[in-house]
């Protein structure tokens, strides 16, 4: 294991102690889900058992043991139709394209030097009409050791993300900030305090506070986020290409 992979796993496993945060994610992106859902990159469950709650999902990562434990909390779950392994980086295998209504790929594109080509294969997974739900970090004044220790190659702006979904032929249904008080967190672990990885006490302060901050966040312009919040739907017209 290298030291991103291993800093990535133990960040999975304190946010593990974050359900309430992953609840709040599913509950920005859920309606623009619908059967069947694949999710690319999806660590060590913490968003797949929520969006089983949605759906018929197919759970994919690049790290079999990702993918082991992935099974083992939710091989017997009725909406689980599949786990295999797939690199982003790659082509999609030919069996998969064309197959999903959406695609969920949360906090994996940063990691991508080829980002473009990347939106491309998870747009050829999507039937006609289908929807790409995104979400990166955002800021690019942001990026600070805890990034790197990720292994993230960037942050995006607003601008960025909707050239990259018009440059593959998406049509935008929405691109909005999420987590406002999540960049104050990150600033100050990152570039203010230099830390390589989130304080497991404060992700679980963080995790009482989501359900006031959700409120909060409704009421509150989104200028600003920790994360960005894309939507890119497919040509109706479009065949899985």
């Amino acid at each position: 294991m290298d030291e991103i992979e291993k800093v990535n796993t133990i960040t999975l496993s304190i946010l593990e102690e974050a359900p309430m945060y992953h609840r709040w994610i599913v509950e920005r992106i859920k309606p623009y889900l619908g059967d069947p859902v694949l999710e690319v990159g999806c660590g060590t469950g913490n968003l797949t058992g929520l969006l089983l709650q949605q759906g018929e999902i197919v759970a994919t990562d690049f790290n079999p043991s990702y993918l082991e434990t992935v099974a083992r909390k939710f091989g017997r779950h009725p909406h689980l139709k599949g786990v295999f392994r797939w690199d982003i980086r790659l082509p999609p295998p030919a069996e998969m394209r064309g197959k999903f209504r959406s695609v969920v790929c949360s906090n994996v594109l940063e990691h991508v030097e080829e980002d473009d080509k990347a939106l491309a294969g998870l747009r050829s997974l999507l039937r006609p009409g289908g929807r790409l739900v995104l979400l990166v970090p955002a800021l690019k004044w942001l990026y600070n050791p805890l990034d790197h220790e990720l292994g993230h190659l960037r942050r995006y702006n607003k601008k960025e993300v909707e050239d990259l979904l018009l440059g593959q032929g998406f049509r935008i249904c929405q691109i909005t900030f999420f987590n406002f008080f999540g960049v104050l967190g990150w600033f100050v672990n990152g570039t203010v305090l230099r830390r390589r990885l989130l304080p497991l006490k404060q992700v679980r302060a963080f995790n009482k506070l989501v359900p006031a901050l959700m409120k909060m966040e409704r009421f509150l312009p989104r200028v600003m986020g920790q994360s960005l919040i894309a939507i890119g739907e497919k040509d109706q017209a479009e065949g899985s290409h």
